[in-house]
């Protein structure tokens, strides 16, 4: 089973917590069968990207975790592949520059931060770029501010910088089905956050702090990654933009660079390569 913790901060876009939590729960299931992977302990470094032209395509798709044993997936995507994967195009010689190509709502706080700043410094090795196919949100959008340019679809969405943390409590449920949970514990906040019971206001308080202090790392790595300031960041209020309204904004705050086709950012891509051969 993929360790989350008793509780996980997570940079995701609202709404897909469900599906995050789905998504864990299918990769830890030791006799799932993935399909279009690479087992990361059997792999060739080739076998981590597509190679068009000299360009290495590295696949940010689906939830983002901190480690998975795999990379390739539709559907979820490890910190550790993305960094094997990008490490490995920059050892190729053959390989011109680096595209990430994005379609997430984002995932784990936990390895994400580390990442982003690994790939700003693997960009002054080799052009990156991030071509987003649908959606770059929260981590997946934190991982895209890393490259030289970001490009959107006008269907797409980008943003959603910021974090969140939820707590549920299940203590009425309980109590209406007749169950009591009795707790011992040493250490007067050990079950801080426990689900039989509201959450304390110390607690809420503690962990108001830390998604805004995460929230701030966040919006740093965004402002040195795109060159804007920092209050222009946070005063997207971890806004999703979405659609040619959305994408057009994110476009005039400068957290893209252009509204464009996933295939037309590609032969751009190309034909800048093929121009500096």
């Amino acid at each position: 089973m993929i360790p989350l913790g008793r509780q996980a901060y997570v940079a995701i876009a609202q709404g897909s917590e469900n599906g995050f939590v789905q998504t864990l729960t299918r990769a830890a299931e030791p006799d799932s069968k993935v399909r279009g992977v690479v087992w990361l302990d059997e792999v060739v470094s080739r076998d981590l990207y597509a190679s068009v032209g000299g360009v290495a395509v590295v696949g940010v798709r689906g939830y983002l975790v901190d480690t998975l044993p795999f990379h390739g997936s539709d559907w979820i995507t490890g910190y550790n592949g993305i960094r094997m994967a990008v490490s490995a195009a920059l050892g190729d010689p053959d390989i011109k520059a680096i595209v990430l190509d994005i379609d997430s709502p984002g995932g784990m706080v936990a390895g994400c931060f580390e990442l982003v700043g690994w790939l700003r410094d693997a960009g002054r090795k080799k052009p990156l770029m991030a071509i987003v196919k649908d959606m770059a949100a929260s981590a997946a959008y934190a991982i895209a501010s890393a490259a030289e340019a970001i490009t959107v679809p006008m269907t797409g969405s980008v943003g959603s910088i910021g974090v969140v943390r939820m707590h549920v409590d299940i203590s009425g449920l309980l109590e209406k089905g007749g169950w009591k949970i009795t707790v011992i514990q040493s250490g007067a906040r050990k079950t801080d956050g426990s689900p039989y019971r509201p959450l304390d206001p110390e607690a809420a308080e503690d962990w108001q702090a830390t998604v805004d202090a995460f929230r701030s790392v966040f919006a740093d790595h965004v402002a040195e990654g795109r060159g804007i300031g920092k209050d222009e960041v946070l005063g997207t209020e971890a806004r999703l933009f979405e659609g040619p309204i959305g994408t057009k904004a994110a476009a005039d705050l400068g957290l893209i660079d252009a509204v464009m086709a996933p295939d037309e950012a590609f032969a751009r891509i190309l034909e800048e390569i093929a121009a500096t051969a």
